[in-house]
């Protein structure tokens, strides 16, 4: 690899006094990498006690990591210039490793019980089993560069046990969803189905406590960091498709994966298609049986997104799926096998995939009909805000799970308003408890009275139909954040129109992660998009478009009432 001297002057280090400079413009430096580190500090034989979670029970030194060998002397390199990593493997060749990422500058790493516990756990040492790992540090200069590894040293470790074969769901506050992944090996690979609603966030807690997201790195979805590495870590997002998603968490390789199936086809002695429902992460489907036992295959053209798609719909893999194995006990692959299912009895029968428990995905039939899958309307409609009580005036829905909608209205009512879930449904209403304001309450379904409405203006409106509360918010400023990857808040300007903003911008750069509309200069109040061009949601990730205009002057139309938003 070649450096010219100025480049090198500039990202590598400063050159020497003038008079000592190279003797001729386009003079090239040459490096052969960085020195191999020396690693020191080890001690042979440690036993972990989780007792003492935050005792210290590994540290490792290493030589400054910025020796890097270059042709001529009269250059140096910076301090910190090579990247290192700690690998840890179970075997001498590591053939496997778990990786442990240093912060450039940094030429040690200290480890307390629980998190060399939580490192040798993903090796898959066994609790209170002594186990040999092999630790050395790699360091890298550049990405056409080869890697330079130190020495190995060699430790016996005993871990203490945790149950590593469940892996908790956490939804994006943190907070246990009920769902898990099983690692049936405890060896940090977790897999199973969860039925995700469009961009849902998440993270995945350990058994030992570690808790993994995004790395926080921009354009790396489905890279994995966690809380132990002291480095920025995002939640995990699902893509834009609402449904059911095969997903694997692997700890080892630091990469995730979500394997979308969209639909489900029956085949063998039943044929059609199936339902899911995705909060009880089920498939259904309703027949009329004879008694007996029936042959059916389950099989299914699903979508895959890993690090090599990110999020995007149309760089998503086609992969077939397959069902297989017994009714009792499923197997998932590509290639579809016939399940022996019993029917106990004639009539109309429900065919059941129960995907809810990842340790034993179930087929079943049982008598009846599975019912309707409940749906969640798409809007609610707010009748009386403006002194027609008519369906003009909406909310759009924002997260499924707790039937969420929020929107931002213009507001001239002397009489109040009702909540309704129908358009034109006048007797299913929802008014307000009484105690409620014009900004916060209660809700109750067919109550006496109107919700209080506030003074004419705008606001924002957050209405929780699960928990039956509303909050209102006055909107004073309207701010677009995000355009041409640059996130400060720039003002808007409302027209005549109401919850209708706009302003120009000069394109320069594309906008990898999409545009924001915050309201007020509140982080906490903002708008992006569904994944539909031109849709705007309340609390959504940024929405995109721009990246196709040319660089130039252009305008950002957004109407915060109608959930819309446009670019001229």
């Amino acid at each position: 690899m070649t450096f010219n001297k100025y480049i090198a002057a500039a990202g590598l280090a400063a050159m020497l006094f003038a008079a000592q400079s190279c003797d001729k413009d386009g003079d090239t430096i040459y490096t052969d990498g960085p020195d191999r580190a020396e690693v020191s500090g080890v001690a042979s034989d440690i036993v972990l006690d989780k007792n003492h979670l935050q005792s210290l029970a590994l540290t490792l030194y290493w030589n400054e990591n910025g020796k890097i060998s270059l042709s001529d002397p009269r250059v140096a390199a910076p301090d910190g210039a090579a990247h290192n990593t700690v690998q840890f493997s179970a075997d001498p060749e590591f053939a496997s490793v778990v990786d442990d990422n240093v912060e450039a500058g940094v030429y040690y790493r200290q480890y307390t019980c629980e998190t060399l516990n939580n490192l040798v756990g993903r090796l898959g040492l066994e609790g209170g089993v002594k186990g040999t790992v092999y630790i050395r540090v790699k360091t890298v200069l550049g990405a056409n560069i080869d890697p330079k590894y130190s020495d190995v040293q060699v430790v016996s470790i005993t871990p203490y046990f945790i149950d590593m074969s469940v892996g908790f769901v956490l939804d994006a506050s943190q907070n246990d969803t009920g769902r898990t992944l099983y690692s049936p090996a405890s060896d940090g690979i977790y897999s199973g189905f969860i039925g995700a609603g469009s961009w849902e966030n998440w993270w995945l807690r350990e058994g030992n406590n570690t808790v993994w997201g995004n790395d926080g790195v921009t354009g790396t979805a489905f890279v994995m960091g966690n809380n132990t590495t002291g480095l920025d870590v995002w939640n995990f997002w699902y893509p834009s498709p609402s449904g059911c998603y095969y997903t694997v968490v692997n700890t080892r390789t630091n990469e995730w994966s979500a394997l979308y199936i969209g639909e489900l086809n029956l085949g063998g002695d039943i044929t059609g298609a199936m339902t899911y429902d995705r909060k009880a992460n089920k498939w259904t489907y309703t027949f009329d049986a004879a008694a007996g036992t029936i042959n059916v295959t389950l099989s299914a053209n699903g979508k895959q997104y890993n690090t090599a798609t990110g999020t995007d719909d149309a760089a998503a893999v086609d992969t077939p799926v397959a069902f297989g194995g017994e009714a009792g006990k499923l197997t998932f692959g590509q290639a579809a096998q016939a399940i022996a299912v019993d029917v106990a009895a004639a009539g109309e029968t429900t065919l059941t995939l129960d995907l809810s428990d990842p340790r034993a995905w179930t087929l079943t039939a049982g008598a009846g009909s599975a019912g309707p899958v409940e749906t969640v309307p798409p809007v609610i409609y707010l009748s009386g805000v403006q002194p027609d009580w008519d369906f003009s005036n909406y909310l759009k829905l924002y997260n499924e799970d707790n039937r969420t909608y929020g929107g931002a209205l213009q507001v001239n009512s002397e009489w109040g308003y009702r909540i309704y879930t129908e358009a034109e449904a006048w007797d299913n209403y929802w008014t307000m408890v009484d105690g409620g304001t014009a900004f916060s309450g209660q809700l109750v379904n067919n109550g006496e009275g109107n919700i209080a409405a506030p003074e004419a203006g705008f606001y924002l409106f957050d209405v929780n139909m699960g928990d039956l509360t509303y909050k209102l918010t006055p909107v004073t400023k309207v701010s677009y954040t995000g355009l041409n990857d640059d996130w400060s808040l720039t003002e808007m300007t409302a027209t005549g129109e109401p919850g209708v903003y706009t302003a120009q911008f000069e394109k320069t750069a594309n906008t990898p992660w999409g545009v924001k509309i915050v309201l007020n200069d509140n982080w906490d109040l903002f708008f992006g998009g569904n994944g539909t061009r031109g849709e705007l949601v309340l609390y959504r990730d940024g929405f995109e478009g721009d990246n196709e205009l040319s660089n130039g002057t252009h305008t950002l139309t957004v109407n915060l009432s109608k959930g819309t938003y446009s670019y001229e």
